[in-house]
């Protein structure tokens, strides 16, 4: 009886241990640098200051699509625009529940990003 008890327990162990291994990820191939998240039709935080050379890390918290592009919605209307210095984002795809990075922002300014289907989704950058 203590035998199976024992067996049980040592295999449930390494059961743990293969399920913990299979979530380590490379850090050598994760980039680094500031977090903006998203939500299902917003940017949770919608400002973020950078330092030059910085690349902003988006991730995704939901399920929901994203297209991020530079510009920005004005009421209901988008507005796409590069200002000067800013990383080309030209229809950056999130399937949901992903991350993706952009940059490195190597100029010092405000630049904007916003979602193309999501009215009001903004986000400003600023660099320092």
């Amino acid at each position: 009886m203590y035998k199976k008890v024992l067996f049980g327990m040592i295999g449930l162990a390494l059961l743990s241990i293969v399920l913990v291994a299979c979530t380590i990820k490379d850090t050598a191939t994760m980039s680094s640098g500031p977090v903006v998240k998203m939500g299902s039709s917003n940017f949770i935080d919608t400002t973020i200051t950078l330092k030059k050379g910085e690349t902003i890390n988006l991730v995704a918290t939901t399920s929901a699509p994203h297209v991020i592009a530079n510009g920005i919605w004005d009421g209901s209307t988008a507005k796409p625009a590069t200002e000067t210095g800013a990383p080309k984002v030209n229809n950056l795809n999130f399937a949901g529940n992903d991350s993706k990075s952009i940059g490195p922002f190597t100029t010092a300014g405000t630049f904007k990003l916003y979602c193309t289907i999501h009215p009001g989704m903004n986000l400003v950058v600023t660099v320092v």
